[in-house]
């Protein structure tokens, strides 16, 4: 369920002595990147293990539920073993030494949980080592397991040998319980989850030495964070025997990027001047080394830096200015080459951002239906910050687009977004400098998780190039939703399911550069969706939508023609506007003045290729607009 809460534990150091052995607590927690409890608890049960550092070690297990997590996508196939082996049904889960202590909860660990485990002697002792080739793409591990004293084992007797990092930061979280730091993460178990088979009976002083040699798994976020954690467990109760921990070892040559500057989001000129922040990882003192960049799939330059960085001193770079086309851009760095030779871990060496540079606005109408696979469409640009879910396509049959009318429409992903989280979702620039009357149309589609979660969706309109930005839309909860509420993710399968919205921007006309962007702020509810965005102008024949359904239009989907049926109040003069997808005008028929009273026009669509078009009746200085198709 997507509102469930699952549960963790962590793994424990292990220490040893002969004769009857010291213990090392192992605390294994199940948790997850978009596990609301998670996030509440786990700030306090990290306190406490990292007051505990002597006594116990730790293994978080990222689960694959209840929602967004990219370390489980890493490491599933050794995380869903050892859920099942635990039988562990929610998180946060923890098992200290393989028991569930009280509710199970990170809670239920205290310090006299640990200190009451900790004076258990243990009948083993475990010496754990671990090392990297000298390029560091392999690790080689040792572990040798010594019995203090003679033991037999209720079932299988099994040697679990788990790489962890010790540390992984994100920029932003990478799920949506708002999480960003993640301690003793397990990354790889080895041979894997079941572990290696020892002797079940044991005599004092019998030892056992298990190595491996592995590749270093490429999915690892910093190499110097890499530990190995090591322990004993019986299968036949599940209890941990002893455990043991081989501490991260320090890179000698590391160096990375750590951020860009100098490189707005969005910019109207088409030149800037980037620049770009190196830090020293490793312990080596950093004196040199190359930093590379490009734009989209462009030429790499390379420009050399020298200097002196300590460990953990960081360098800002300007690098020369650039200057591109408009639309929506890559730019692209990464160091290479430290003190003349290979980085130890290349992993922190790239930084990417994306940005756009804002042409000229085109003359409106502006039509967009999402109808081309590019997306965004040309000219549009998403602006993501915390790099989580965000809008996207979404492809689907007839009901896939606003009133069941297209195979297509665009989606914000509120469902796996954490609360708070902004995505902008910007529309290519207008010209409105000889509009007469103009108006935003687009049809919108909301379900709610339920009336707890309050997702926005907002219009917000510039004319300084994104200085300053005006809401000219807000509606949010009940007011945004089109349909009943639902716990499963919401996808539109109904017309009755879309609403149609109109906002003037009337008080825009006479811009040169109107910038339009739909602002979505999740609160962790349920899917929204828009389409059928169209802009229209008097000026080209498109002005302001009545309804959708005062114009009739049959048959629709038309194959080589179709009737436009419409009455008039009073006489007028009347305009018939076939749009294309792309925001092509492909009929533009001047009807002249019409009598009041019922009225048909033919529209010829022999010559039309087959798509989604918007048919904009102009009456007077009011318009009607309805989305037809072509299918022949």
């Amino acid at each position: 369920m997507k509102k469930s809460t699952l549960l963790a534990g962590m793994l424990a150091l292990g220490s040893f002595a002969f004769g009857q052995s010291q213990r090392l607590v192992l605390e294994e927690e199940f948790t997850q990147a978009s596990c609301g409890p998670c996030a509440s608890q786990n700030p306090a049960f990290n306190t406490l293990l990292a007051n505990n550092t002597a006594k116990t070690v730790s293994i978080k297990y990222q689960t694959n539920w209840p929602g967004v997590d990219p370390m489980n996508t890493q490491t599933q196939a050794e995380v869903g073993p050892r859920v099942t082996y635990y039988s562990v049904s929610g998180v946060p889960d923890v098992r200290q030494d393989g028991v569930t202590i009280g509710s199970g909860a990170p809670s239920a660990i205290t310090q006299t949980v640990i200190n009451n485990e900790y004076a258990v002697t243990s009948p083993f002792t475990i010496n754990l080592s671990h090392n990297f080739s000298s390029d560091y793409d392999s690790i080689f591990i040792t572990c040798v397991i010594t019995a203090s004293q003679a033991f037999t084992a209720t079932g299988a007797l099994k040697a679990h040998i788990v790489m962890v990092e010790r540390t992984i930061s994100f920029t932003s979280a990478p799920g949506t319980n708002g999480e960003t730091e993640f301690y003793n993460v397990m990354r790889k178990m080895y041979p894997n989850a079941s572990g290696t088979t020892i002797g079940g009976t044991w005599t004092a002083g019998q030892t056992q030495t298990i190595t491996f040699a592995r590749p270093v798994p490429s999915y690892i976020y910093r190499k110097a964070e890499i530990g190995i954690v090591g322990f004993i467990q019986d299968d036949g109760n599940k209890s941990v025997k002893q455990a043991a921990f081989s501490a991260p070892q320090p890179i000698p040559v590391d160096i990375g990027t750590t951020a860009l500057a100098g490189i707005p989001l969005y910019q109207c000129a088409s030149t800037f001047t980037p620049t770009v922040t190196v830090k020293n990882f490793g312990t080596n003192t950093l004196t040199s080394c190359d930093i590379n960049f490009k734009i989209d799939n462009g030429t790499v330059t390379t420009i050399p830096w020298t200097g002196s960085l300590a460990t953990g001193a960081t360098a800002t770079v300007t690098l020369p200015a650039q200057t591109t086309a408009n639309g929506s851009h890559t730019f692209t760095t990464y160091t290479s080459n430290p003190n003349g030779t290979s980085d130890n871990d290349a992993a922190n060496n790239q930084t990417v951002k994306q940005f756009a540079i804002i042409g000229t606005g085109a003359s409106a109408p502006l039509v967009e239906g999402y109808q081309l696979t590019t997306f965004p469409p040309a000219g549009w640009f998403i602006n993501n910050p915390d790099s989580g879910p965000t809008w996207t396509r979404r492809l689907g049959g007839a009901t896939a687009g606003g009133f069941a009318a297209s195979t297509a429409c665009a989606k914000i992903d509120f469902y796996n977004s954490p609360t708070g989280a902004i995505d902008e979702f910007y529309t290519k620039n207008v010209d409105l400098t000889n509009a007469s009357g103009v108006n935003l149309t687009f049809s919108v589609a909301h379900a709610r998780y339920n009336t707890t979660y309050s997702d926005k969706l907002e219009v917000k309109v510039s004319t300084d190039c994104g200085a300053t930005w005006s809401t000219v839309y807000n509606k949010a909860g009940a007011t945004l939703s089109t349909t009943t509420a639902t716990t499963s993710a919401f996808t539109p399968s109904s017309a009755a399911q879309w609403r149609a919205e109109s906002v003037s921007l009337a008080s825009y006309i006479g811009q040169p550069n109107v910038m339009i962007k739909f602002v979505a702020t999740s609160d962790y509810g349920n899917n929204a969706y828009i389409d059928d965005i169209n802009i229209t102008n008097l000026t080209t024949g498109i002005n302001e939508e009545v309804t959708n359904n005062s114009m009739n239009v049959y048959p629709n989907p038309m194959t080589n023609n179709a009737t436009v049926n419409f009455t008039l109040a009073e006489a007028a003069n009347v305009n018939v506007v076939l749009v294309n997808s792309l925001g092509q005008i492909v009929v533009n028929a001047d009807l002249g003045t019409l009598s009041q009273g019922e009225q048909n026009y033919l529209l010829n669509a022999e010559s039309l290729s087959n798509g989604l078009y918007f048919l904009n009746l102009q009456v007077g200085k009011n318009m009607i607009t309805k989305k037809v198709s072509i299918n022949k």
